[in-house]
């Protein structure tokens, strides 16, 4: 298949355009997706340290029972999907089940009783969520509070955990939207200049091309060696073109001197005819 300059150059530059705007996209979407879960997490770590303090406020006074309250006000934070606590076996020992929202659910909850927090994306088909979980320990001094004075137990036993769970589509859509409308805007912005690429390769390669190729087809097939070229020594092609009406100059010069090379012998051969 023969292509032209144009269609070449054209072609090399969206091959190199794809790549740029394939690696860009993925780039972006992995930073963008980063940032969000660095933020997320930084925000998990600030309303647990809240969630839990404001739980212990209410056992110091007595008020345990409006701790569905303080859920409720957690839950309507953006992006929360659940928050609750997560009784462990010392607690329901001392104080009963509790409600069932605080039972262990599933293994971030297991993980949690057993002293192991969890900071993990989970996704559920098309759903992707957070999962933060810290686990409450028994300390004689947690953050201006003695544990162990409330409950009878081992200093750094788990008492419980928090549990968050922070819902990620909303936020993982917008990162599309953002890479989609990105990859437009550069898709606008190539289209632009692949068409002044265009003009220019047509304007400076591809006429003064089409030029030289004419002259020199009209030379070769009618024996015209008189049309000179317009060139500007500052690029390749008016080298070329310069070039070529040098070649002319050179070609017309060895005809005029065939031809009078020529007209002397022929008047040389008059001469001698014309002796007796």
């Amino acid at each position: 298949m023969r292509l032209s300059i144009a269609a070449k150059i054209n072609f090399f530059l969206l091959f190199i355009f794809s790549m740029v705007l394939v690696f860009s996209a993925a780039y972006q979407a992995v930073r963008e997706r980063d940032l969000i879960l660095t933020l997320i997490k930084e925000q998990s770590r600030e309303q647990t340290e809240a969630y839990f303090d404001g739980l212990n406020m209410l056992m110091l006074t007595g008020k345990m029972e409006a701790r569905d309250t303080l859920r409720s006000k957690f839950m309507d934070h953006a992006h929360v999907e659940d928050a609750r606590i997560v009784r462990g076996a010392a607690v329901n020992k001392q104080y009963g089940p509790g409600r069932e929202t605080e039972a262990p659910k599933d293994r971030f909850d297991a993980l949690a009783l057993a002293g192991k927090g969890s900071l993990e994306v989970v996704h559920d088909d098309m759903h992707s969520r957070l999962v933060v979980t810290r686990p409450l320990l028994a300390k004689k001094d947690f953050r201006g509070t003695d544990c162990t004075s409330c409950h009878q137990v081992p200093e750094n036993t788990v008492l419980g955990a928090v549990r968050f769970d922070y819902s990620l589509d909303t936020l993982f859509t917008r990162v599309e939207q953002n890479i989609l409308t990105s990859a437009l805007s550069l898709t606008t912005i190539f289209g632009l200049g692949l068409l002044l690429t265009l003009w220019v390769i047509r304007t400076w390669i591809v006429r003064p091309l089409n030029q030289l190729t004419r002259s020199i087809e009209e030379a070769t097939d009618h024996h015209d060696f008189g049309k000179r070229l317009e060139g500007d020594e500052g690029d390749e092609i008016g080298r070329v073109a310069l070039a070529y009406n040098q070649m002319l100059d050179s070609v017309e010069r060895q005809l005029g001197k065939r031809a009078d090379a020529q007209s002397e012998q022929d008047e040389a051969n008059r001469s001698e005819s014309s002796r007796p």
